[in-house]
């Protein structure tokens, strides 16, 4: 730099960071929360992790920032004003970021980087790849009990006490009653369950309400759409042919260990490891269908070498965005450029995955590689678990028996379950002459007779030698770089754990550590997010250094930890999440606080229904919705040639065959998932194609969203059924409005709401009776009969004013 230049720089930085002794010290400045967002997004790329060789100046660590690097020094904390750093942001003639770089520093910016500088330059750790620890913030003594319900209040009060401002008033209790319920089950209230709220006088109602809803069985199902989108589930392989494939029943177990409130942990290593535990069971390998849920293809002409690495990649930067939080994809080519992930630990943690036994090429088929029987819905999954409850107890009574019998004891102490049933249930064993032998008889026929209905289902397990993995130049599969890698773990995030194995389950070890700094607060984010429409991190996906801040890191925390010590109970931290004030607010909007984007949380949550959920409510409401839990995926209504158009010709799924009958009204759940063309209902309502994990959906706003809640076959089929039932259920105008309100809004409506939708009855019908073919073509639409016995005419116009009702914000908006 000129010396004139360095003049002018030094003279700056002394305004900006020197103020008047009569001013107080400016704040200490927080390098995590307020300088390393600023250095990832603007510097690294060309001053990070991931530095070229000829550029000497790095700024992702203290030492090298503040190294000699002849004769100047990017941070000098003996001489700010000397600082590189400075002296470059503030320059005119040789300024940083270059004037052709894409993004520029603020002068803000510019301020609060010399500032820090100033203050000394010291660097710390990014807070998520530092354990969680719990700290309750101190609230003044004013007499306000509330605040002291429910620990998530005390810290958000904290943070609202800092800006003068207190909670919004609680919503009404109807609202209240229809909140909880599509939060935690994705339909409304029943009426009667809502007229039973009502009524319940005890201090607790609300909260007996909550355990309710966590102990229906829709509240799995709905729960469960959270993780497939997460872990990319679909019906179909996804690439080239994008033929079906067996993996449903592990839709079905996820569906199953949410409802029964499997801990958490155990839910993440038995899906990364079931099959990898002592003596695993069904449910374990069943689980491992997470492993084998990367899109696949088996495309004539490809390298089965290139797609092992892209099913690799493909597997470890999911477990990167599900469970660590974290954008990987980068460090397949280079050392990541913001976070600290080198290149080999990249290919470290992927050779966990490296080993798995299934061919690299699908061959476009239904149950390609390791695959094992397993129940076809839940019905048999519920008999199977009963069953299989019966053996536990059975080996228990024998192996008591055996404890006073002179009988060889090893083979039955080496031996599986099934193993054991087997043995005594054969004439010729030495354990025949036990006294649970018939039993056991009757048992092994029960099982068989059932499993001769199993399905196959795609599970894990790994090869009995592992591949050799190597990291790979520039990410292409044929250039490998030096010897073989072992596998291992992001050393940002803590190390491997003593003892355990080098394989899936050592690293599901690693992953559910207490100490692992990113897993829990990742998961009870998500949670967050799902219950209060944004999580306390708005980037989901990534934690790193080019994601966002926490609105109250100490809250983040202290529900991560709590996690952990509630035994990774999810019901309990939903419990916890809807029982709070924050919740229960009135979403209203607030004109007394500036908060647009409602970080502070000073309302209740507001925001667009899922696609899935909007389709329920629909079914429901008109008595439609099949109660069948699990099996094969249903293919409801959609537009002709939808798949044919985007399908190879060899394709088994080219041709849409839709379902008849009871399928048709199946949860969307449920609802098959082809991954080169969902539903178009579906991803109208920005269902995510599911080729690629989803943490975070979009809700957008569209007229064609509107057109169709409006003309769709399915809605018009479920408002003339919501009609029926509105016709058969009360005897007139009035106390049908109420009802279709009721199951809808959870409420009965305003007289705003009742005159205007009264004066579109009186326009329906005067329609209808005046154009009775009008009204039959409206209510043939759709497979279900009509009840003949209703006046076509009437019937048409309660179709139009429930279709209307449907489409509006009463019954997509969660308030």
């Amino acid at each position: 730099m000129k010396t004139s230049s360095i003049v002018i720089v030094a003279v700056t930085l002394l305004i900006l960071v020197d103020a008047p002794a009569a001013d107080p010290a400016p704040a200490a400045i927080d390098f995590s929360r307020e300088i390393l967002p600023v250095l990832s997004d603007k510097c690294f790329v060309c001053h990070g992790p991931d530095t070229d060789e000829d550029v000497a100046l790095r700024l992702d660590s203290y030492e090298a920032a503040t190294s000699d690097l002849g004769g100047y020094r990017a941070i000098d904390p003996n001489d700010p004003a000397s600082s590189e750093l400075v002296l470059r942001i503030l320059s005119e003639d040789d300024p940083m970021p270059p004037a052709e770089a894409e993004k520029q520093l603020t002068d803000a910016e510019k301020r609060l980087l010399a500032q820090w500088v100033a203050q000394g330059g010291e660097y710390s750790q990014h807070w998520a790849f530092i354990p969680p620890k719990k700290r309750l913030p101190a609230l003044p003594d004013d007499g306000d009990p509330q605040a002291e319900i429910n620990p998530i209040d005390w810290f958000v009060a904290a943070k609202q006490r800092g800006r003068s401002i207190d909670f919004a008033p609680e919503a009404a209790a109807e609202t209240l009653a229809r909140r909880a319920s599509l939060t935690l089950c994705g339909l409304p209230p029943e009426p009667e369950e809502l007229a039973e709220f009502l009524r319940d006088r005890r201090a607790d109602a609300y909260e007996r309400y909550v355990d309710r809803l966590l102990n229906k069985s829709g509240f799995g199902e709905h729960q469960a759409r959270h993780w497939l989108d997460a872990v990319r589930y679909g019906d179909t392989h996804g690439l080239h042919l994008d033929n079906r494939r067996g993996v449903y029943p592990y839709r079905d177990w996820v569906v199953s260990s949410l409802n029964a409130n499997l801990p958490l942990d155990d839910f993440i290593t038995w899906q990364l490891a079931g099959d990898l535990l002592p003596d695993p069971g069904m449910e374990q390998l069943v689980a491992t269908g997470y492993v084998r849920m990367n899109p696949t293809s088996g495309e004539g002409g490809a390298i089965e070498a290139e797609y092992q690495a892209k099913n690799n990649f493909d597997r470890t930067e999911n477990l990167g965005a599900v469970l660590l939080g974290m954008t990987l994809t980068c460090a397949r080519c280079h050392t990541h450029k913001y976070d600290p992930v080198p290149q080999t630990e990249y290919y470290r943690l992927m050779a966990f995955f490296n080993s798995t036994s299934e061919p690299a090429l699908d061959r476009n088929k239904y149950d390609y590689g390791p695959t094992t029987k397993a129940p076809s819905d839940q019905s048999q999954w519920a008999r199977w678990r009963l069953l299989n409850d019966r053996l536990e107890q059975l080996i228990h009574a024998a192996t008591d028996e055996l404890a006073h019998a002179a009988a060889d004891r090893n083979a039955w102490t080496d031996a599986t379950d099934r193993e054991k049933l087997e043995s005594l249930a054969d004439p010729d064993s030495p354990f025949s002459s036990l006294s649970v032998h018939t039993e056991a008889m009757l048992l092994r026929l029960e099982l068989e007779s059932l499993e001769q209905g199993f399905t196959t289902t795609l599970v894990a397990k790994d090869l009995p030698t592992p591949r050799p993995t190597h990291v790979l130049s520039r990410g292409e599969y044929n250039r490998p770089i030096g010897d073989p890698v072992e596998p291992g773990v992001l050393t940002a995030m803590g190390d491997f754990p003593e003892g355990a194995p080098r394989n899936r389950l050592g690293l599901a070890h690693w992953l559910t550590s207490p100490n692992h700094p990113t897993v829990s607060r990742v998961l009870i984010n998500r949670v967050w997010q799902h219950t209060f429409g944004h999580g306390l991190v708005r980037t989901p996906e990534d934690f790193g250094l080019q994601g966002a801040y926490p609105t109250h890191p100490d809250l983040l925390d202290w529900l991560a930890v709590e996690l952990q010590e509630s035994g990774w109970d999810l019901k309990h931290m939903l419990r916890m999440m809807v029982t709070s004030r924050t919740f229960r607010q009135s979403s209203a909007w607030r004109e007394d606080v500036d908060d647009p984007e409602n970080r502070l949380w000073s309302r209740g949550p507001s925001y667009r229904l899922d696609a899935e959920v909007i389709r329920d409510i629909g079914l429901w409401s008109g008595n439609l919705l099949d109660p069948l839990m699990g099996g094969e995926g249903v293919k409801p209504y959609q537009p002709a040639g939808m798949w044919q158009a985007l399908a190879h010709p060899a394709s088994n799924t080219k041709k849409y065959e839709r379902d008849h009958g009871q399928r048709l009204y199946r949860r969307s759940l449920y609802v098959y998932w082809k991954r080169t063309s969902p539903h178009p209902m579906m991803t109208l309502f920005d269902a995510p194609d599911r080729e690629t994990s989803c943490v975070r959906r979009s809700r957008t706003s569209t007229a064609l969203q509107s057109l169709a809640l409006l003309n769709e076959t399915q809605r018009i089929e479920m408002a003339r059924m919501l009609g029926q039932r509105l016709m058969l259920q009360r005897s007139d105008a009035s106390s049908r409005m109420d009802l279709l309100f009721r199951l809808l809004a959870s409420r009965g409506p305003s007289q705003t709401e009742a005159e205007a939708f009264e004066e579109l009855l009186q326009k329906m019908l005067l329609r209808y009776r005046g154009n009775v073919d009008d009204a039959q073509a409206l209510l043939s639409i759709g497979d279900i009969a009509r009840d003949e016995s209703l006046d076509p005419a009437e019937h048409a116009a309660w179709t139009q004013v429930a279709l209307t009702l449907l489409a509006s914000d009463l019954a997509i908006i969660l308030y």
